[in-house]
């Protein structure tokens, strides 16, 4: 135990404390924190002057009786400066991975004049076995549906035939905000906590965008389904969907050609 705060590394693109699964980490955490706690107890107990069981952890310090206390960071730079550093090491062995479960749900308006698509509702419901921080979670998928929703819609980098991106700059290349899906919402639950490791906890916020395509573009096929329109090529832009319109109508296929 050290009186500095730990240093928490990087796990990807998110903390650690915001991914507990991460390479066991928090199962690590969890079992050196059992072994850790009975040393703690007794320093705090020879530095009060009382026997181990005498003691308590509560709200960062070791309280006795008689309201005697001491600051776990002031137990821990005393034992550094005795050479008797509070330390254990614990391991945790990950043997099966963690998958989430959900399911995502869409609303579409499509104007068959224009091709322009409006999402009136999305839903996505993600079971992530335990919740650690909600607020996290929660903001995770929403932000992970608006980027999916961008992908479906927005996202399309463009080349001419010599190869040069014609769209280089976020000028050009169009990327979601609140404003562009300001109907979007998110259901966490705690059905099914993992086995794989101690807290039961699963992935969180990729159901936000996995399944993203495939529930828009069943929902504005299911709008067209009047012009036997099925999109099966991103993005689903305006000129996009009307040009599939436009063939339907002709006596075409609404479908995009298949790639060479």
């Amino acid at each position: 135990m050290h009186p500095r705060p730990a240093r928490i590394d990087r796990f990807g693109q998110r903390r650690l404390r915001q991914l507990p699964f991460a390479h066991g980490d928090h199962g690590r955490l969890r079992h050196t924190r059992r072994k850790l706690r009975p040393l703690i107890r007794e320093a705090g107990a020879r530095w009060l002057g009382c026997a181990p069981q005498d003691v308590e952890l509560r709200d960062g310090c070791i309280v006795a009786a008689g309201d005697r206390t001491v600051a776990l960071a002031d137990l821990g730079a005393r034992a550094i400066a005795d050479g008797r550093p509070l330390s254990v090491e614990g391991t945790f062995a990950k043997g099966k991975n963690t998958w989430s479960n959900g399911a995502q749900a869409a609303h579409v308006a499509v104007d068959p004049r224009t091709g322009h698509v409006e999402v009136v509702d999305c839903l996505v419901v993600e079971d992530v076995g335990r919740l650690i921080n909600p607020q996290i979670v929660h903001g995770q998928t929403i932000g992970a549906l608006v980027q999916g929703l961008g992908g479906v819609f927005l996202d399309h980098v463009i080349y001419d035939a010599n190869g040069q991106m014609l769209n280089a700059s976020l000028a050009d290349y169009l990327v979601p905000t609140a404003t562009d899906f300001p109907q979007v919402r998110a259901v966490t639950l705690e059905m099914r906590p993992s086995p794989s490791n101690p807290l039961g906890v699963k992935g969180g916020s990729e159901g936000g965008n996995v399944a993203t395509a495939a529930t828009i573009g069943n929902a504005v096929a299911a709008a067209l389904t009047a012009w036997n329109v099925q999109p099966t090529e991103l993005p689903l832009s305006p000129p996009r969907l009307w040009q599939l319109i436009e063939q339907a109508r002709n006596g075409g296929e609404g479908r995009q050609p298949k790639q060479s």
